[in-house]
Protein backbone atom coordinates (compact mmCIF):
# COMPACT_ATOMS: atom_id res chain seq x y z
CA UNK A 1 0.00 0.00 0.00
CA UNK A 2 0.98 3.33 -0.69
CA UNK A 3 2.10 5.49 2.22
CA UNK A 4 0.26 9.11 2.62
CA UNK A 5 0.71 12.61 4.29
CA UNK A 6 -2.33 14.48 4.96
CA UNK A 7 -1.65 18.37 5.19
CA UNK A 8 -4.66 20.25 6.74
CA UNK A 9 -4.76 23.93 5.82
CA UNK A 10 -6.98 25.58 9.25
CA UNK A 11 -8.32 29.21 7.98
CA UNK A 12 -10.64 31.61 9.57
CA UNK A 13 -12.76 31.38 6.90
CA UNK A 14 -12.53 27.49 5.54
CA UNK A 15 -10.91 24.63 6.24
CA UNK A 16 -9.11 22.52 3.50
CA UNK A 17 -7.88 19.01 3.47
CA UNK A 18 -5.76 16.63 0.80
CA UNK A 19 -2.99 14.47 0.56
CA UNK A 20 -0.09 13.15 -1.02
CA UNK A 21 2.00 10.14 -1.43
CA UNK A 22 5.53 9.35 -1.28
CA UNK A 23 5.81 10.54 -5.27
CA UNK A 24 3.97 13.83 -4.54
CA UNK A 25 0.72 12.78 -6.26
CA UNK A 26 -2.21 14.94 -4.81
CA UNK A 27 -5.64 13.29 -3.72
CA UNK A 28 -8.85 14.03 -1.66
CA UNK A 29 -8.66 17.51 -1.58
CA UNK A 30 -12.19 18.62 0.39
CA UNK A 31 -12.63 21.83 1.60
CA UNK A 32 -15.38 22.62 4.29
CA UNK A 33 -16.36 26.22 6.37
CA UNK A 34 -14.40 26.18 9.49
CA UNK A 35 -17.40 26.91 11.24
CA UNK A 36 -18.80 23.60 10.34
CA UNK A 37 -16.62 22.08 13.08
CA UNK A 38 -15.43 25.10 15.32
CA UNK A 39 -18.29 26.45 16.45
CA UNK A 40 -19.44 23.00 17.62
CA UNK A 41 -19.45 22.02 21.48
CA UNK A 42 -16.77 19.86 21.52
CA UNK A 43 -14.79 21.58 18.69
CA UNK A 44 -11.42 19.73 18.69
CA UNK A 45 -13.75 16.69 18.64
CA UNK A 46 -15.61 17.44 15.45
CA UNK A 47 -12.27 18.40 13.88
CA UNK A 48 -11.12 14.88 14.63
CA UNK A 49 -14.25 13.83 12.73
CA UNK A 50 -13.51 15.70 9.58
CA UNK A 51 -9.72 14.65 9.60
CA UNK A 52 -10.69 10.96 9.63
CA UNK A 53 -13.18 11.05 7.21
CA UNK A 54 -10.34 11.68 4.93
CA UNK A 55 -8.21 8.95 6.56
CA UNK A 56 -10.33 6.28 5.63
CA UNK A 57 -9.27 6.25 2.13
CA UNK A 58 -5.45 4.70 2.81
CA UNK A 59 -2.67 4.15 4.92
CA UNK A 60 -1.49 7.63 6.51
CA UNK A 61 1.78 7.84 7.86
CA UNK A 62 1.27 11.76 9.76
CA UNK A 63 -1.03 14.88 9.76
CA UNK A 64 0.41 18.16 9.68
CA UNK A 65 -2.04 20.89 10.94
CA UNK A 66 -1.68 24.36 9.81
CA UNK A 67 -3.01 26.87 11.90
CA UNK A 68 -3.67 31.17 11.90
CA UNK A 69 -2.46 31.98 15.10
CA UNK A 70 0.65 31.35 17.65
CA UNK A 71 1.77 28.32 18.87
CA UNK A 72 4.55 27.76 21.39
CA UNK A 73 8.06 27.03 20.19
CA UNK A 74 7.76 23.77 20.39
CA UNK A 75 4.81 23.43 18.29
CA UNK A 76 2.83 21.23 21.16
CA UNK A 77 0.47 23.98 22.50
CA UNK A 78 -2.44 26.24 20.44
CA UNK A 79 -1.84 29.73 22.67
CA UNK A 80 -3.60 31.69 20.44
CA UNK A 81 -6.06 31.51 17.38
CA UNK A 82 -8.38 34.65 17.71
CA UNK A 83 -10.95 33.23 15.17
CA UNK A 84 -10.91 29.78 16.61
CA UNK A 85 -10.78 30.32 20.16
CA UNK A 86 -12.29 26.89 20.58
CA UNK A 87 -8.51 25.58 20.16
CA UNK A 88 -6.47 28.36 23.02
CA UNK A 89 -4.30 26.86 25.46
CA UNK A 90 -4.50 22.91 24.33
CA UNK A 91 -2.17 20.63 23.20
CA UNK A 92 -3.93 20.14 20.06
CA UNK A 93 -1.28 17.80 18.16
CA UNK A 94 -1.27 15.33 21.09
CA UNK A 95 -4.93 15.22 21.50
CA UNK A 96 -6.38 14.89 17.78
CA UNK A 97 -2.74 11.77 17.81
CA UNK A 98 -4.69 10.21 20.65
CA UNK A 99 -8.76 10.76 19.03
CA UNK A 100 -7.12 9.14 15.45
CA UNK A 101 -3.76 6.90 16.20
CA UNK A 102 -1.82 8.90 13.70
CA UNK A 103 1.34 11.14 14.67
CA UNK A 104 -0.51 14.56 14.44
CA UNK A 105 2.05 17.59 14.20
CA UNK A 106 1.34 21.61 13.37
CA UNK A 107 3.12 24.93 12.55
CA UNK A 108 1.58 28.32 11.62
CA UNK A 109 -0.26 28.72 8.49
CA UNK A 110 1.62 30.55 6.54
CA UNK A 111 5.00 28.49 7.21
CA UNK A 112 3.53 26.06 4.96
CA UNK A 113 2.78 28.75 2.05
CA UNK A 114 6.48 29.57 2.58
CA UNK A 115 7.14 26.09 2.68
CA UNK A 116 5.46 25.46 -1.42
CA UNK A 117 7.27 28.77 -2.15
CA UNK A 118 10.67 27.88 -0.88
CA UNK A 119 10.84 24.43 -3.00
CA UNK A 120 10.25 25.87 -6.39
CA UNK A 121 12.82 27.72 -6.41
CA UNK A 122 16.35 26.29 -7.93
CA UNK A 123 17.73 25.89 -4.49
CA UNK A 124 16.42 25.76 -0.51
CA UNK A 125 18.16 29.43 0.74
CA UNK A 126 19.83 30.20 4.17
CA UNK A 127 17.84 33.17 4.71
CA UNK A 128 14.01 34.23 3.73
CA UNK A 129 11.04 36.25 4.56
CA UNK A 130 7.55 35.96 3.29
CA UNK A 131 4.99 38.27 3.65
CA UNK A 132 1.29 37.00 2.89
CA UNK A 133 -1.44 39.67 2.71
CA UNK A 134 -4.79 38.47 3.50
CA UNK A 135 -7.34 39.18 6.05
CA UNK A 136 -4.78 39.97 8.51
CA UNK A 137 -0.42 39.47 7.73
CA UNK A 138 1.09 36.42 7.82
CA UNK A 139 4.51 36.29 8.30
CA UNK A 140 7.37 33.44 7.53
CA UNK A 141 10.77 34.30 8.60
CA UNK A 142 13.31 31.09 7.09
CA UNK A 143 16.86 31.75 9.26
CA UNK A 144 19.73 29.75 8.83
CA UNK A 145 18.47 27.13 6.38
CA UNK A 146 14.73 26.42 9.12
CA UNK A 147 11.56 28.21 10.37
CA UNK A 148 12.53 30.50 12.83
CA UNK A 149 9.79 30.59 15.80
CA UNK A 150 11.26 32.54 17.83
CA UNK A 151 12.04 31.98 21.92
CA UNK A 152 8.02 32.22 22.53
CA UNK A 153 6.72 31.20 19.44
CA UNK A 154 5.72 34.09 18.58
CA UNK A 155 8.23 35.67 16.07
CA UNK A 156 6.88 36.82 12.22
CA UNK A 157 4.53 38.66 14.06
CA UNK A 158 4.99 41.86 12.13
CA UNK A 159 1.23 42.48 11.79
CA UNK A 160 1.34 43.31 15.46
CA UNK A 161 4.09 45.99 15.59
CA UNK A 162 2.82 49.56 16.97
CA UNK A 163 2.21 52.05 14.22
CA UNK A 164 2.48 55.63 15.34
CA UNK A 165 -0.62 57.61 16.66
CA UNK A 166 -2.91 54.90 15.75
CA UNK A 167 -5.67 53.98 18.21
CA UNK A 168 -7.17 51.03 16.26
CA UNK A 169 -8.32 47.91 18.30
CA UNK A 170 -6.40 44.90 16.96
CA UNK A 171 -8.31 41.32 17.35
CA UNK A 172 -4.95 40.26 19.52
CA UNK A 173 -6.24 42.36 22.12
CA UNK A 174 -4.00 45.24 21.98
CA UNK A 175 -4.48 48.68 20.10
CA UNK A 176 -2.44 50.85 17.22
CA UNK A 177 -0.96 47.12 15.71
CA UNK A 178 -0.09 48.07 12.19
CA UNK A 179 -2.24 45.09 10.73
CA UNK A 180 -4.95 47.35 11.66
CA UNK A 181 -4.13 49.63 9.00
CA UNK A 182 -2.39 47.45 6.44
CA UNK A 183 -4.31 44.31 5.45
CA UNK A 184 -7.18 42.76 3.34
CA UNK A 185 -9.73 43.88 7.16
CA UNK A 186 -8.52 47.39 6.82
CA UNK A 187 -9.13 47.67 2.72
CA UNK A 188 -12.49 45.89 3.29
CA UNK A 189 -13.63 48.51 5.89
CA UNK A 190 -12.67 51.42 4.23
CA UNK A 191 -14.38 50.34 1.32
CA UNK A 192 -17.57 49.38 3.36
CA UNK A 193 -17.49 52.81 4.35
CA UNK A 194 -16.11 55.24 1.06
CA UNK A 195 -17.59 53.25 -2.14
CA UNK A 196 -19.84 50.49 -0.53
CA UNK A 197 -21.31 49.85 -4.53
CA UNK A 198 -17.95 48.57 -5.98
CA UNK A 199 -17.22 44.87 -5.45
CA UNK A 200 -14.07 44.43 -3.09
CA UNK A 201 -12.73 42.23 -5.65
CA UNK A 202 -12.27 45.48 -8.10
CA UNK A 203 -10.97 48.20 -5.54
CA UNK A 204 -7.34 48.54 -7.28
CA UNK A 205 -8.95 48.86 -10.22
CA UNK A 206 -11.48 51.37 -9.70
CA UNK A 207 -10.18 53.60 -7.25
CA UNK A 208 -6.16 52.40 -7.11
CA UNK A 209 -5.79 56.73 -7.56
CA UNK A 210 -7.51 57.73 -4.29
CA UNK A 211 -4.60 58.94 -1.76
CA UNK A 212 -5.85 56.85 1.17
CA UNK A 213 -5.37 53.55 -1.29
CA UNK A 214 -1.91 54.87 -2.30
CA UNK A 215 -1.16 55.64 1.77
CA UNK A 216 -2.34 51.64 2.17
CA UNK A 217 0.49 50.68 -0.24
CA UNK A 218 3.00 53.56 1.31
CA UNK A 219 2.40 52.11 4.86
CA UNK A 220 2.76 48.23 3.49
CA UNK A 221 6.22 48.87 1.64
CA UNK A 222 7.65 50.73 5.09
CA UNK A 223 6.64 47.55 7.25
CA UNK A 224 8.01 45.14 4.97
CA UNK A 225 11.26 47.41 4.08
CA UNK A 226 11.68 47.32 8.45
CA UNK A 227 11.40 43.48 8.36
CA UNK A 228 13.95 43.81 5.42
CA UNK A 229 16.60 46.11 6.88
CA UNK A 230 16.91 44.25 10.28
CA UNK A 231 16.46 40.62 8.93
CA UNK A 232 18.88 41.06 5.17
CA UNK A 233 17.58 38.04 3.77
CA UNK A 234 18.53 36.80 0.20
CA UNK A 235 14.55 35.83 -0.63
CA UNK A 236 11.30 38.48 0.00
CA UNK A 237 8.44 36.39 -1.05
CA UNK A 238 5.37 38.22 -1.40
CA UNK A 239 1.78 36.69 -1.58
CA UNK A 240 -1.84 36.68 -0.27
CA UNK A 241 -5.06 37.21 -1.65
CA UNK A 242 -4.86 41.00 -1.64
CA UNK A 243 -1.07 41.19 -3.52
CA UNK A 244 -3.38 38.86 -5.95
CA UNK A 245 -6.29 41.38 -6.11
CA UNK A 246 -7.08 42.76 -9.99
CA UNK A 247 -4.54 45.99 -10.76
CA UNK A 248 -2.79 45.53 -7.29
CA UNK A 249 0.01 47.73 -7.82
CA UNK A 250 2.92 45.42 -7.09
CA UNK A 251 5.77 47.00 -8.94
CA UNK A 252 4.69 50.42 -6.97
CA UNK A 253 5.27 48.36 -3.73
CA UNK A 254 8.27 46.52 -4.84
CA UNK A 255 9.43 50.24 -5.79
CA UNK A 256 8.39 51.60 -2.14
CA UNK A 257 10.15 48.72 -1.01
CA UNK A 258 13.20 49.12 -2.29
CA UNK A 259 13.43 52.95 -1.84
CA UNK A 260 13.40 52.36 2.14
CA UNK A 261 15.91 49.84 1.71
CA UNK A 262 19.94 50.17 3.44
CA UNK A 263 21.89 51.01 0.28
CA UNK A 264 24.16 49.60 -1.19
CA UNK A 265 23.72 46.39 -0.38
CA UNK A 266 20.56 45.14 1.29
CA UNK A 267 19.03 47.48 -1.68
CA UNK A 268 20.65 45.85 -4.55
CA UNK A 269 21.28 42.26 -3.36
CA UNK A 270 17.20 41.33 -2.46
CA UNK A 271 15.73 38.90 -4.50
CA UNK A 272 12.05 39.39 -4.75
CA UNK A 273 9.59 36.49 -5.72
CA UNK A 274 5.71 36.99 -5.83
CA UNK A 275 4.24 33.67 -4.80
CA UNK A 276 0.92 32.40 -6.78
CA UNK A 277 -0.73 30.54 -4.50
CA UNK A 278 -4.20 28.61 -4.81
CA UNK A 279 -6.92 27.18 -2.93
CA UNK A 280 -4.20 24.01 -2.72
CA UNK A 281 -1.06 25.84 -1.63
CA UNK A 282 -1.43 25.68 1.89
CA UNK A 283 -2.16 22.11 2.32
CA UNK A 284 0.32 21.38 -0.55
CA UNK A 285 2.52 23.04 1.55
CA UNK A 286 1.44 21.03 4.92
CA UNK A 287 2.03 17.73 3.22
CA UNK A 288 5.21 18.85 2.06
CA UNK A 289 6.04 19.53 6.35
CA UNK A 290 4.62 16.33 7.24
CA UNK A 291 6.99 14.14 5.22
CA UNK A 292 9.75 16.53 6.44
CA UNK A 293 8.40 16.28 9.80
CA UNK A 294 7.68 12.09 9.86
CA UNK A 295 10.73 10.61 7.89
CA UNK A 296 13.27 12.55 10.14
CA UNK A 297 11.24 11.03 13.40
Amino acid sequence: MTTTWLGVDIGGTSTRLLQMDASQQWSGFRKVPTASWASQADALGALATLIAESLETQPTAGVMLGLPGILSRDRQHVLSLPFIQALDDRPVAAELSEMLSVPVAMDKDVNHLMLWDLLQLPALPDNAVGLYLGTGMGNSLWLNGKFYHGQHGGAGEIGHIPWADNQQPCPCGNIGCAETLTSGNWLSRWAAQHCPETNLSQLFSVHGDHPDILSFIDRLAKIIASEMNILDPEYLILGGGVLAMPDFPLATLQQKITGHLRPPVTRSGLKVMISHATDHTGCRGACLAAQRQFRSA
